[in-house]
């Protein structure tokens, strides 16, 4: 079995010749029609989300440290197409304090032209947001509100949970607004599936999300 690849040489990039940043929790820090840097989640986590014509928030995706975003200012600079030119703007907004690397499209495309190891790593990050992408899908395909919030605690327990004594840990501060922006259902229903998953003995409140049972959480999303 292979070992688990890492993308060393972008993080190097990023860390050598990126600008470093803390962010406070809570702040807004980029959208699609300002900013036009790539970032380096060294920690905390952030999410991406667009506000629509009713007002109300969709989540498109979370990320932690080790992450990389935007990606379509990379394969820009690669293949010099826009990935999406819809109207909508998407905003960056830090789910905890955060510390990031910066760098402007200049500096990667000049490490591009310097034969670097840059486009595997890039790929291996675009495989992480295909895989994300796929389980999003997945999810709108369950036949229920709450096969979709046990489908969406599943996989952010394996994307961002630890191992602690009696179960998984999902360490982003997830509140139930953040789940119902994210599979784009109420909070209600999402407090209604949260307590039918505690009442099950599945998962536990505690100052983050815990799963005590990750097979029974996998056959409640699927189930």
């Amino acid at each position: 079995m292979a070992d688990k690849y890492t993308p060393k040489d972008i993080y190097k990039l990023f860390e050598e010749k990126g600008r470093y940043y803390k962010i406070p929790k809570g702040q807004i820090f980029q959208s699609t029609d300002t900013r036009n840097v790539i970032n380096l989640i060294k920690s905390g986590y952030v999410k991406r989300y667009l506000i629509s014509n009713d007002g109300s928030i969709s989540v498109q995706g979370i990320w932690g440290s080790g992450d990389i975003f935007p990606l379509t200012i990379a394969y820009k600079i690669i293949y010099g197409r826009n990935i999406y030119e819809g109207p909508e703007v998407y905003h960056y907004q830090s789910m905890t304090d955060m510390e990031l690397f910066v760098v402007d499209p200049d500096v990667l495309a000049g490490s591009l032209s310097e034969g670097h190891m840059i486009v595997k790593d890039l790929l291996f990050e675009a495989g992480k947001r295909i895989g994300s992408n796929i389980q999003r899908l997945e999810n709108i395909g369950l036949k229920s509100s709450y096969n979709r919030v046990a489908h969406q605690l599943l996989y952010f327990a394996q994307e961002f949970g630890s191992k602690k004594i009696k179960g998984v840990s999902i360490n982003i501060p997830l509140t139930h607004q953040d789940l119902a922006d994210n599979l784009s259902i109420t909070r209600e229903t999402v407090t209604n599936a949260m307590k039918t998953l505690r009442q099950k003995g599945i998962i536990k409140p505690t100052r983050h999300i815990l799963v005590l049972d990750m097979d029974k959480l996998e056959e409640e999303a699927y189930g």
